[in-house]
């Protein structure tokens, strides 16, 4: 390659055709401008006014409500259990439930009488915390 300019030598009537190209500029009137846009209003006429659609939303705020209400209940088991209540968390697992009831049944040694199991049954499924 030269780094000086090259000439080409090239016919009369091209090189005056590409003179006419070269000043000859598109120019885009207000009228062709208005045209484009309302072409382009008349294509998009039919589509929708929101591709997402609207169920998505509720799903959200399902999805919040239901891990509220799991944090929720979590935070409860955990801080809302009286010593006396995890004093009868007979297997460990610590979780008074009727797992500790049927252990406490089952106790082969006869410590438990009926009414010890009755009364722990009791406060295990008493929907308001107390003993019925």
């Amino acid at each position: 390659m030269s780094t000086e300019s090259e000439s080409i030598d090239l016919p009369g009537d091209i090189v005056e055709g590409l003179r006419r190209l070269d000043k000859s500029v598109a120019v885009l009137t207000p009228a062709v401008d208005r045209r484009v846009a309302n072409a382009a209003a008349a294509h998009f006429e039919h589509r929708p006014d929101t591709v997402r659609p609207k169920k998505r939303r509720w799903a959200v705020a399902g999805t919040l409500a239901a891990s509220l209400a799991v944090g929720v209940f979590l935070v409860r088991t955990q801080t809302d259990m009286e010593p006396a209540m995890l004093a009868n968390d007979i297997d460990g697992s610590g979780v008074v439930d009727i797992l500790d009831a049927f252990a406490l049944a089952r106790m082969s040694d006869g410590a438990a009488s009926q009414a010890q199991i009755d009364a722990l049954i009791g406060d295990i499924v008493a929907l308001n915390g107390t003993s019925p």
